[in-house]
């Protein structure tokens, strides 16, 4: 098997922007948010972890024999996430402090040293857990970041540790992080005990390279449908009001990780085009980017230029943010992700 699959990688730039329009929620009675799949599309974060633990597996899952092989791992993550997870919290520090006295503040009055504690909760790796307090960053979205470098490092010490083992402690992980959810009566944790939920996508992620690793399918025949049952189910959590019963959605996306990599079919093709890779290469940078930018635009648009609330603006707002955020990130996948991460590995002999 490859070491990453093209089309996995053109579903993830697609989920990537969703999210944007999911976090678009200034005005939650807008139709652009106000409909079962925005609402619903935080889900998706769900699959950029299960995809983690499955692209992680394809290149790790049998590589981590030493100590030295570990702390490599943990050092090529750290690079990976870091650069960009710090010059976004500084661009959005900044913002928030500038912002404070001028038009553009966009929350209560809040002190220095509270913007300062959820930078520090954000940068290390904390995010997602109780540690520091159960702290939104202001950097909202950060918090997966925590709980995908929890993965990695349970990942790293569990296949170190117990490489005879390891599957079995990973289904064990699964077990033990479905349990907490239900006892906490909440599927999507974030702040306080995120690292539960991105721990059990993570290692769903891993029992699907497995099988990956084992047999071969040729599923193009179930592209369609696939995408048909996974718009149907986030209707029926929406519809019914189905909180715990997301927890199917790592498992469906697992479904759907194995569907796109065994596809050849159109979706594929699409999926693998150009744009969708484009969109999936920037997507990290998209990811941590967008927030920042639509509180931005919908600052200058609605509060400096006056705008009028309408579906119409609303609708504008919407593309405008989506259009910047790329246009951004594209900057900084070039400038910080990639240059940051090469001077990292050149000054650190990493």
């Amino acid at each position: 098997m490859k070491n990453r699959v093209e089309q996995l990688d053109g579903l993830r730039g697609i989920f990537s922007i969703l999210v944007i329009a999911h976090h678009h929620n200034a005005f939650k009675e807008s139709a652009f948010y106000n409909n079962f799949f925005v609402i619903n599309s935080s889900l998706f974060v769900d699959f950029f972890f299960v995809l983690s633990g499955f692209v992680i597996a394809i290149n790790y899952v049998d590589r981590i024999k030493t100590p030295g092989d570990f702390f490599s791992f943990m050092k090529r993550r750290f690079i990976r996430l870091f650069p960009l997870l710090l010059y976004t919290e500084i661009a959005f520090l900044i913002a928030n402090i500038l912002g404070e006295n001028s038009a553009l503040k966009n929350t209560g009055e809040m002190p220095i040293s509270y913007y300062l504690y959820t930078v520090l909760d954000t940068l290390t790796f904390m995010g997602s857990t109780p540690v520091f307090g159960n702290w939104m960053s202001i950097n909202y979205p950060a918090w997966s970041i925590s709980a995908e470098m929890i993965s990695y490092l349970v990942f790293g010490l569990i296949v170190l540790l117990l490489p005879a083992r390891k599957y079995a402690a990973f289904l064990l992980l699964i077990l033990v992080s479905g349990l907490f959810i239900i006892s906490r009566g909440e599927y999507l944790l974030a702040y306080d005990y995120g690292f539960v939920r991105g721990i059990l996508c993570f290692s769903l992620g891993i029992f699907t390279h497995l099988l990956l690793s084992k047999k071969s399918f040729q599923l193009s025949f179930l592209e369609i449908p696939f995408l048909v049952f996974l718009v149907t189910a986030m209707y029926a959590v929406h519809h019914w009001d189905l909180n715990l019963w997301k927890l199917v959605f790592p498992v469906i996306f697992s479904i759907g990780i194995i569907i796109f990599a065994s596809s050849t079919g159109v979706v594929t093709q699409l999926l693998s085009s150009k744009p969708f890779q484009y969109l999936g290469k920037i997507s990290y940078s998209i990811y941590l980017n967008h927030a920042l930018v639509l509180i931005i635009v919908n600052v200058v648009l609605f509060r400096l230029l006056k705008s009028p609330v309408s579906e119409w603006m609303i609708g504008i707002s919407l593309i405008i943010s989506v259009s910047l955020t790329i246009l951004y990130s594209n900057f900084t996948y070039e400038f910080i992700e990639k240059r940051s991460g090469k001077f990292l590995r050149e000054k650190l002999g990493w």
